[in-house]
């Protein structure tokens, strides 16, 4: 299983972001191995040579994984034909987000056999099961894989989501080459739910359906990781902490109980003030909104489902409870005018909390990018592709 290159340019304070260990790609590969597959991981992100580095590594291989971002096509293009190259017959499969947004152009460019789209735990134990010398069997039949042939790239039927978060095996974060710097530096990621429920207009939604771990999965899910890898320090990747109010403030309780220290990702739809100060009191260092634009005509233009007074209230009922509070911005929405970017900027600039603000970039799976294709924006999806593999995003911006 490989994990791709990036360009990016992790800001001060993100960088295990970039470098730690991806929770969705542990997921998968801890599955697998519980279930008595040998598993390799080849971690692509800090390697001077990344081709190399994968050739390098799949030798014996019955079948190669690649993981697939939005700013990783680049390099998929190179490995799956450097592969190919070197080994015709061994099949290779791609996975995650970017394939799962745009299936046709991604596999029907670099030199890959098939594609897992959507979740892939179980379409990954489907195809693993009717591998056969190099081939996979009866690759119609399998729910969730798009796969090619000689006319074209094929998308069979969707596969359900997992209904039951519980019955995913607990993360085996031994699979990672570095685990003993995943373990020294004392942080991971963690998720209690999957999908978002959202139809936020630049946002791609590969896993749409919201589901919840209960409560007793995450407390014995916490303790585990504690005492395999001993982190005090975790981003809850939850996209919508805040949206059970009675589940969050348990979550609260369950934080504290472990002495952890987190972050948490919300909606200024529904913040109240005891949440807010549960938060603080259980060892919540900071609360990430997703504000994106200070003009209502903007929010509800791109489905956004929040108005302006509701940001005033989160914004200052996080900063009252005492969370350090970032507001994301995107720069260059639908609708977006001077004057409502000028009045953007002066809120930003009147509110004691730290903005990000990024130019928005219609990624593929968005409803942006398809009115983008569809009105001769993006004349060319695959040279669009290119672009976003060569797209630095840092600091400066």
């Amino acid at each position: 299983m490989v994990v791709p290159p990036s360009p990016q340019e992790p800001t001060p304070g993100r960088e295990f972001l970039i470098s730690g260990p991806f929770e969705g790609f542990t997921a998968v590969a801890t599955l697998l191995r519980r279930l008595g597959h040998e598993v390799r991981v080849l971690d692509c992100r800090r390697k001077a040579d990344p081709v190399t580095e994968v050739l390098a590594g799949v030798d014996g291989a019955a079948l190669v994984g690649l993981a697939t971002y939005c700013d990783s096509f680049a390099f998929l293009e190179e490995a799956c034909a450097a592969i190919k190259a070197a080994h015709p017959r061994l099949p290779v499969l791609l996975g995650g987000p970017l394939v799962s947004s745009v299936p046709e152009v991604v596999l029907g460019n670099p030199a890959a056999d098939y594609a897992v789209l959507g979740e892939a735990e179980l379409t990954l134990i489907d195809v693993l099961e009717r591998l056969l010398g190099g081939s996979l069997r009866e690759p119609d039949k399998v729910r969730g894989l798009a796969w090619k042939d000689g006319r074209g790239v094929h998308l069979n039927p969707p596969r359900p989501q997992i209904k039951d978060l519980d019955h995913l095996p607990f993360l085996d974060y031994s699979i990672w080459p570095n685990e003993r710097a995943i373990v020294e530096a004392g942080q991971i990621m963690i998720s209690t739910t999957r999908g978002c429920p959202m139809r936020c207009s630049f946002c791609f939604k590969t896993i749409p359906q919201f589901r919840e771990k209960s409560l007793s999965r995450v407390q014995e899910e916490l303790a585990f990781l504690r005492e395999r890898t001993g982190f005090s320090y975790t981003w809850l990747n939850d996209l919508n902490f805040n949206l059970h109010q009675r589940r969050a403030m348990a979550l609260c309780e369950l934080m504290k109980q472990h002495g952890l220290t987190y972050h948490v990702f919300g909606r200024v739809s529904n913040v109240k003030p005891e949440l807010m100060q549960a938060l603080e009191k259980s060892g919540c260092v900071g609360i990430w909104f997703g504000i994106e634009s200070y003009e209502q005509a903007i929010l509800d233009l791109n489905r956004k489902q929040i108005n302006v007074a509701m940001i005033n209230s989160a914004v200052n009922t996080a900063l009252a409870a005492g969370l350090a509070v970032r507001g994301l911005f995107i720069i260059g929405l639908p609708g977006e005018t001077e004057a409502a970017l000028e009045h953007m900027v002066a809120y930003i600039r009147a509110t004691p909390f730290l903005p990000l603000c990024k130019y928005l970039v219609p990624f593929p799976g968005t409803s942006i990018y398809e009115h983008a294709v569809a009105a001769g924006r993006i004349a060319d999806p695959l040279t669009f592709l290119r672009f976003l593999s060569k797209r630095v995003v840092g600091d400066h911006e």
